[in-house]
């Protein structure tokens, strides 16, 4: 998580979707930096509000003032990412080699479900409890070429994107049957609800970065 108080925006740190590059990236940028273990890196934006309210709460640094972004992978292909990462990279908590994705997902750790029974969405990230969205732009993964040059671009940042933190098993996980497909896209209904709104949320939040850059709305060079 970043927030950077003379350039106004927020950036959310989502799981395996590039947030360590992202970061790496914009670090220069930020004048606060929270990335000591992934409890504290990646927290929901309304918990970024709360926590930082002594600077959110002061009148000239409204949170609506800031530019709020993160990414966000298509349901399925995050969740294999997960599984594929845990597989074959040097983990606290790897999976045995020869698990399959089935048997992961039936095994619902802490990638799935937590503790307390509620589900790991990526969607809790970005929203409110009501499943408002909180954030201006929330990029697709798969399509961070088409947003994420213009974005860093409007926040100074005009070096390439570095790669880090990736996963070393890079093949598609094998097929799952279609009944597992069908159980998978109904627990991640919410997720699936605001991926599929992206287009209609990033076209009203880029044009709010674009004005914001053209008029140096509250933005310091």
């Amino acid at each position: 998580m970043l927030i950077g108080v003379r350039k106004r925006f927020v950036f959310v740190a989502n799981t395996k979707a590039a947030s360590t590059s992202i970061e790496h990236a914009l670090a220069g940028q930020a004048e606060i930096m929270r990335g000591d273990n992934p409890a504290r890196k990646h927290i929901p934006l309304s918990r970024i509000g709360s926590e930082y309210w002594f600077l959110f709460g002061r009148p000239e640094f409204p949170i609506d003032s800031f530019f709020r972004f993160g990414v966000m992978r298509e349901p399925l292909s995050w969740i294999d990412s997960w599984f594929r990462y845990r597989r074959g990279n040097p983990v606290e908590a790897p999976l045995p080699p020869d698990m399959s994705f089935e048997e992961f997902w039936r095994a619902r750790d802490w990638n799935i479900q937590r503790a307390d029974g509620t589900r790991y969405l990526q969607s809790s990230l970005f929203t409110r409890p009501n499943g408002a969205p909180m954030a201006d732009v929330i990029v697709p993964y798969e399509r961070m070429a088409d947003y994420l040059p213009e974005i860093l671009d409007h926040l100074g940042v005009t070096d390439a994107l570095p790669h880090k933190n990736i996963s070393t098993v890079r093949e598609t996980t094998a097929p799952v049957p279609d009944a597992l497909l069908t159980e998978m896209r109904a627990f991640y209904a919410a997720d699936y609800a605001l991926y599929d709104r992206l287009d209609q949320i990033n076209a009203v939040g880029m044009e709010k970065l674009r004005a914001r850059s053209a008029g140096n709305h509250g933005v310091a060079p």
